[in-house]
């Protein structure tokens, strides 16, 4: 069956001969190889020399004449004279000031007699007798002016003047001169000659790829339709269609090595195709989250079965309650399988991430919880779904 295969295989290569794509089906064979080839018209360029009317320039030399500027020095006498400055000294001396100084003098006692009083009660009438009252009254503020000495300092300005002796002050002065000298110029001159022209031409050339197919952990039950396509460059392109009864994911893995040599390509290409089973690599989000937990000290949840642990990535977000102040995010990052703790239960996977390996320790209160399962796929992998590859679930719980 395999030999049969090969043999088709091989005639459908020789029938391609001179295309640029081709196709084959994985059945469970161990490698496949085949050539590419293609021919491509490329524009080139010859030069050819035609006659022609050159230009170069010719120096020659003239006389020219002009006004510049120069410069002179010049210098006159300038007498001695007084230079002078105001300048301060610090004198200080002792004055006599007052201050206002005040003192309260002894209180003293007051007293005078009442008048007799007559009061009248329930139709009975009596005299109440005088009697002594006494109160105290302050005494009175007393203020006088004390001297006393103070330092009183001053700036004084007196003229100090220097003399300055005589001197020559000197200055550059400008003045027109007429000058004359020799200046190479350069005149156009023609000549006959001959100038390349760049002619184009077409040509054919070869475009040539060796491509090896190798299936790595190749099994049965996977079957995929590969179609390879070389371009111009000679790289040559993979499209993988899964044709397996149970869905499969394909990972492509290229090295090549391109040789031009004047045009004409040739290359080496190998491809790495590896088949993974679909239905367990995205176990982990096909059952959704369930039986979420919280404790002070850790937070646990359930998803499908796990069977690729690297694939998986989690973020988890606990949010505190806030019943008399605003909410606050107490736990938010994305975790790896190194960081979760998994064990499986009954085709489950149970997931554990022990908050106190980041500082966090949880009262025992109402919490919010976000939980985003993600399963991670490598560009490799040719066929990748557009959805299915997360879920989340949110749940308000309390830590016990």
């Amino acid at each position: 069956m395999k030999k049969s295969f090969l043999a088709v295989l091989l005639l459908s290569c020789f029938n391609l001969f001179g295309a640029s794509n081709d196709s084959l089906q994985y059945r469970g064979q161990e490698e496949d190889q085949f050539t590419l080839n293609l021919t491509k018209s490329v524009t080139l360029y010859r030069t050819e020399y035609r006659d022609s009317t050159c230009t170069r320039q010719v120096p020659y030399t003239s006389e020219e004449c002009s006004n510049e500027t120069r410069y002179r020095q010049q210098c006159r006498w300038q007498a001695g004279q007084n230079i002078c400055r105001t300048e301060y000294d610090r004198q200080c001396r002792t004055v006599t000031r007052h201050r206002r100084e005040c003192s309260r003098q002894p209180g003293r006692r007051v007293c005078r007699n009442s008048e007799p009083q007559r009061i009248c009660r329930n139709g009975r009438c009596f005299t109440e007798p005088s009697r002594r009252i006494c109160e105290n009254k302050p005494g009175r503020e007393v203020c006088r002016q004390v001297p006393y000495q103070d330092r009183q300092c001053d700036s004084v300005p007196r003229r100090v003047c220097d003399r300055e002796p005589g001197r020559n002050v000197c200055s550059q002065v400008p003045y027109q001169e007429y000058v004359c000298r020799n200046v190479t110029q350069y005149r156009s001159e023609t000549y006959a000659c001959q100038q390349p022209v760049q002619i184009p031409y077409t040509v054919d050339k070869e475009v040539v790829s060796d491509v090896v197919v190798r299936y790595q952990d190749k099994t049965d039950q996977a079957s995929a339709k590969l179609n390879f396509q070389l371009l111009d460059n000679g790289q040559v392109t993979v499209k993988a269609i899964d044709t397996s009864d149970l869905p499969t994911f394909i990972r492509v893995q290229k090295s090549e090595q391109v040789n031009n040599q004047d045009g004409d390509i040739s290359s080496q290409v190998e491809f790495q195709i590896k088949f993974i089973d679909q239905k367990k690599t995205i176990s982990p989000v096909t059952k959704g989250i369930s039986s979420v937990g919280l404790s002070p000290n850790s937070l646990w949840f359930s998803l499908g079965k796990v069977h690729q642990p690297k694939r998986l990535e989690i973020k988890a977000t606990i949010v505190r309650d806030g019943l008399f102040s605003s909410a606050k995010v107490l736990f938010n990052k994305i975790l790896n399988a190194e960081d979760l703790n998994i064990s499986h239960h009954d085709g489950s996977s149970r997931i554990k991430i022990d908050l106190s390996k980041y500082g966090v320790e949880l009262k025992k209160r109402k919490h919010e919880i976000t939980i985003e399962a993600k399963v991670i796929l490598e560009d490799a992998i040719v066929n990748q779904p557009r959805n299915g590859l997360s879920t989340s679930h949110s749940v308000e719980i309390k830590a016990e």
